[in-house]
């Protein structure tokens, strides 16, 4: 797995974003699950080259790209940012994530300087909630009824995880994360 900034990328794998982000399995766990159209695509690719508030990756495996882990609502003052990922659901619930999990949070309290990397869960996705548990990250509340979807209210799972927590939990997690990567 290699992680590259999405403005790093040719046009074309840049494109390919975009189909992965359409994919029903992944846009069913969006806040917006609508279909991505190329002139929105190319919108927000040009929003980012001004943002300080936004990083956004590119995973990248056998030179194809297969997913997105980005980092949002960045705030240097106070050392905080938020952060998702998805992934091409062919290569979902198969490791994957827990090691872009990993690189995100090293990448958080590495690079990117922070202190407290905070995310937000659909109700209807358990398994990613779980996921960033085993992670360290820990329930702060939910945003009860909060998007509409297909006619019903959802709420958002709102989890967080300080640097000094993550430092505690980092070699219990990273022990788990290469003994499930051994057994591939």
């Amino acid at each position: 797995m290699k992680v590259v900034p999405i403005l790093d990328l040719p046009a074309d794998q840049q494109g390919r974003i975009r189909q992965l982000r359409n994919q029903p399995d992944v846009r069913k766990f969006m806040y917006t699950d609508h279909e991505i159209s190329e002139t929105e695509h190319l919108a927000w690719l040009e929003g980012l080259r001004s943002s300080s508030r936004q990083q956004v990756f590119v995973i990248v495996m056998e030179a194809a790209p297969v997913g997105v882990v980005s980092l949002s609502a960045i705030n240097t003052t106070h050392g905080t940012a938020d952060w998702a990922f998805y992934l091409d659901t062919t290569l979902q619930g198969k490791g994957l994530g827990s090691q872009v999990e990993l690189w995100m949070l090293d990448h958080a309290f590495g690079a990117a300087g922070l202190e407290k990397l905070n995310c937000e869960v659909l109700e209807i996705n358990p398994a990613v909630i779980k996921m960033h548990q085993k992670f360290g990250f820990v329930i702060e509340g939910v945003r009860r009824e909060h998007i509409l979807r297909d006619g019903k209210r959802l709420g958002a799972v709102l989890l967080g995880i300080t640097k000094g927590e993550w430092q505690a939990q980092r070699p219990r997690v990273l022990a788990a994360v290469e003994r499930v990567a051994g057994r591939r």
